[in-house]
């Protein structure tokens, strides 16, 4: 048998078969693109994302700061995990917005770990989110210092019994959201003599979600190891209505 390479018989592979090499360069240009594209990849206990339903709000730096102090040598890793966060991440949505259903059924109930919702969302939802226990509060949300009755919190029955599902935050003493509508013009012309039932909400409660993984053995995947998102939500507190 003739398996002489020649110049030949090259160019007669290469004009019949061009396509398969073709193919081959292809599936390899995507195999290499997958293979960095997961290993850059922010992973889910890498991210903690805010969904902060809001009339209005302002640089609040809240990012910068707490990455700084999960820097610092008290920073509790024994407790809320190492400090593995790539990212934290604030999407505020007007809940008068044309997009805000979608926004938060696809951005907040789905892919964020912390929520900030009005009143009337928490009477249909509340099942949806984490119970505020006793233990959760003192020893993982609320600054030291203060107490669970310092707060006031959005109850819900379950069973014949009350659960707290979220903290009030809308009353917080320097918040950079804007949680009354009257405090925006075209809001106030718009719902300014309408009925009390008709109107915007005025309160608004901080949730966790019970699907997110940064919030240690409190959430539907437990690991001790990843509860970031709760001493992201222990400085929030802090920063926003205590300390300067």
């Amino acid at each position: 048998m003739d398996n002489k390479v020649t110049k030949k018989r090259i160019n007669d592979h290469l004009e019949y078969d061009w396509y398969k090499y073709l193919i081959l360069l292809i599936v390899g240009i995507v195999v290499i693109y997958f293979t960095f594209s997961q290993i850059n990849r922010t992973r889910d206990y890498e991210d903690v994302a805010f969904f902060v339903s809001c009339y209005d709000s302002s640089d609040n730096g809240f990012e910068t700061r707490v990455k700084r102090e999960m820097q610092q040598p008290d920073y509790r890793a024994d407790k809320y995990g190492e400090n593995v966060l790539l990212e934290i991440s604030f999407e505020a949505q007007d809940p008068l917005g044309d997009n805000y259903g979608t926004m938060l059924q696809t951005h907040g109930m789905i892919s964020s770990d912390v929520l900030v919702l009005g009143k009337s969302l928490m009477e249909n939802a509340a099942a949806g989110f984490v119970e505020l226990t006793d233990e959760l509060l003192t020893e993982y949300l609320l600054p030291a210092g203060t107490e669970i009755d310092d707060y006031e919190y959005y109850e819900a029955e379950f069973g014949g019994e009350k659960q707290r599902m979220g903290i009030k935050v809308s009353d917080f003493t320097r918040p950079p959201f804007t949680f009354d509508w009257y405090k925006i013009e075209k809001y106030k012309d718009k719902y300014g003599n309408a009925e009390e039932n008709n109107r915007p909400d005025t309160e608004f409660y901080l949730v966790l979600n019970r699907s997110s993984v940064n919030i240690g053995k409190f959430g539907k995947e437990a690991d001790d190891r990843n509860a970031q998102a709760l001493y992201l939500v222990n400085r929030f507190i802090g920063y926003y209505n205590r300390e300067a």
